[in-house]
């Protein structure tokens, strides 16, 4: 899997925004090392986060972040 930039879908800054901090979004995608694909989406996974991607164009899009 590769990308060369992140970005926010509308559903994340809709729904998602205040989950956690931007910067800790990017930062975790890079750290965590469970990454599943899907089709087109991309489920990156820890024990206490899970983050839905979607890889456009070399685009990444965060879809949801969530806290378990």
């Amino acid at each position: 899997m590769y990308w060369k930039e992140i970005k926010r879908s509308e559903h994340f800054d809709k729904y998602h925004k205040g989950t956690l901090a931007w910067s800790w979004v990017v930062r975790l995608v890079y750290c965590i090392k469970n990454k599943r694909k899907k089709r087109s989406k991309i489920e990156i996974e820890s024990d206490k986060i899970y983050i839905l991607c979607e890889l456009k164009d070399s685009v990444l899009y965060i879809i949801n972040v969530k806290k378990k």
